[in-house]
């Protein structure tokens, strides 16, 4: 990726407000090269059922794992704010499409209509601080914000399992 391209700004932040920059260059018709600040990039790509060469996840595939990445930060966030101990932390999301909105064949959303996501976390603590754990995540998680605005059929399920 080149330099014009490829580098993105350092993330603008004025008083509260912070601005995230992500730069994509096409590499094939469904791989992309995705760059953010000064990492190394990955690529995202279709698999070949979907006409690509599956050199990496799709474009929903990877909204799905940064739902999973932003539960896990904000699990983190959350239960240090509540001094809450947890060992492990495990997640898996599920989204669920119709794809006869991108073929145009039917008057239906082309996001996901559906999305199940999974916590499992190890913990000792008592069920009704892992419930209050679960709320706070919910409610600071941006990711998980952003899919039950726009996800009808959205749930969310906690498991706490033994250390």
């Amino acid at each position: 990726m080149s330099a014009a391209r490829g580098d993105s700004a350092p993330n603008d932040t004025t008083d509260d407000l912070v601005t995230n920059r992500a730069r994509g260059r096409m590499l094939t018709g469904t791989a992309t090269e995705l760059a953010v600040r000064d990492l190394v990039p990955v690529v995202s790509d279709e698999p070949p059922a979907r006409g690509g060469d599956n050199r990496g996840p799709s474009p929903l595939e990877l909204v799905l794992c940064s739902l999973c990445a932003c539960t896990n930060v904000s699990t983190a966030r959350m239960a240090a704010k509540l001094r809450f101990e947890y060992s492990d932390l495990e997640t898996e999301a599920d989204g669920v499409l119709d794809t006869r909105g991108r073929k145009g064949t039917a008057e239906v959303p082309v996001h996901y209509r559906a999305v199940r996501l999974r916590v499992r976390i190890a913990t000792g603590e008592s069920e009704a601080r892992v419930a209050r754990l679960s709320e706070l995540v919910g409610r600071y998680c941006p990711v998980d914000s952003l899919i039950s605005a726009a996800v009808a059929d959205y749930s969310v399920s906690w498991e706490q399992v033994s250390r």
